[in-house]
């Protein structure tokens, strides 16, 4: 079938399809329309029941479907937040009115020339008395000088006055060298030493030679062994001591 041939039929069925399209809407929407009667005619009756629509060939390519937009839900509206009461503001208390400073007296004369004289008196009172303090202090430490001055010499001369001389603990005699014996050597050995503190001899020297040497060295060294008791001073301190002593040799 032709182009051509087709048409009338093609707009037979949109004229169908347009009287359906209205009919559904007049009955779903309830839409009513007065229009003017018409003149009676005696209607035409079309008997669409044997009307064959064909579909003409396509020729082109089909249309791809249009693609499926999801609903897109409506946005939820926010609440509008309700304004925050707004605070009165606190009324302002008015200053109080300042008092004027009364006018001070005028000093009396007489009256600040006392007060200037009655201060330079205590001025003068505190400047002598600290005078005289340092005065007094003074002859305080010259006082306190003098009296340790004195304990000190008193002190020295207690350490060197003896009140107690050195009492023998060991004193074993020199013995007489036999060499000498042999010989006939005899004679006096004077010694002096010094007794220490510890009551040791902590010095010896031989003040007078016997004439032999050895009857010095015997005397020397039987010296040297000796223990004492320290001497001691009026302070009861332990002193050193010297003496001098003679030590005989003689043959019998």
């Amino acid at each position: 079938m032709s182009s051509r041939s087709s048409q009338p039929l093609i707009w037979t069925f949109v004229a169908l399809l347009t009287a359906a399209l209205f009919a559904g809407a007049l009955k779903w929407g309830r839409i009513t329309i007065d229009l003017p009667e018409p003149p009676i005619q005696q209607s035409q009756l079309i008997d669409l029941s044997f009307i064959k629509i064909q579909k003409p060939e396509s020729t082109s390519t089909p249309r791809p479907a249009p693609p499926v937009i999801p609903p897109t839900e409506s946005p939820v509206p926010e609440p509008i937040p309700e304004p925050e009461p707004v605070a009165e503001p606190e009324p302002v208390a008015e200053p109080e009115p300042v008092a004027e400073p009364e006018p001070e007296p005028k000093p009396d004369p007489a009256l600040v020339k006392k007060q200037r004289q009655a201060k330079a008196a205590q001025e003068r009172e505190l400047a002598r008395k600290r005078i005289d303090e340092k005065r007094r202090q003074k002859l305080i430490a010259q006082k306190a000088e003098t009296a340790r001055m004195r304990a000190a010499a008193a002190n020295a001369a207690a350490r060197q006055r003896t009140v107690s001389k050195p009492s023998g603990i060991s004193q074993p005699k020199p013995k007489y060298p036999p060499a000498a014996r042999r010989a006939g050597q005899q004679g006096t050995v004077t010694l002096s030493f010094t007794i220490g503190s510890s009551g040791t001899v902590i010095s010896a020297r031989i003040a007078e030679s016997s004439g032999y040497t050895l009857l010095d060295n015997a005397a020397l060294s039987a010296i040297r062994s000796w223990r004492f008791k320290p001497a001691r001073n009026a302070l009861g301190e332990a002193i050193s001591y010297s003496y001098t002593l003679p030590v005989p040799f003689r043959l019998r």
